[in-house]
């Protein structure tokens, strides 16, 4: 992973469960970040549970900022039974 992954702070506490569950990516997400898709979603899997482990709410929302300064939005939405790394153009 070359940027830098910036968490939002989520708007709303939550009961949420994150792990043991399946994780899925839009293909735009796989397109937008490549070979890094799986690393990034993951490391922004941890640190929602590294801020909010028992209180995390099913929306979040990240940046991700390119070497060269660009920035990315993307969200992860938790659907009780998977969660789902997306752009805000795949919503």
């Amino acid at each position: 992973m070359l940027g830098k992954i910036i968490y939002n702070e989520q708007e709303q506490s939550g009961n949420y469960k994150w792990l043991g569950i399946p994780s899925y990516m839009t293909a735009n997400f796989k397109s937008t970040f490549g070979d890094y898709a799986e690393i990034i979603a993951a490391v922004a899997v941890r640190m929602i549970l590294e801020k909010h482990p028992n209180d995390a709410d099913y929306f979040q929302t990240f940046r991700y900022v390119w070497p060269d300064g660009k920035k990315t939005k993307f969200w992860i939405i938790n659907d009780v039974t998977h969660y789902t790394a997306l752009l805000p153009s795949d919503y």
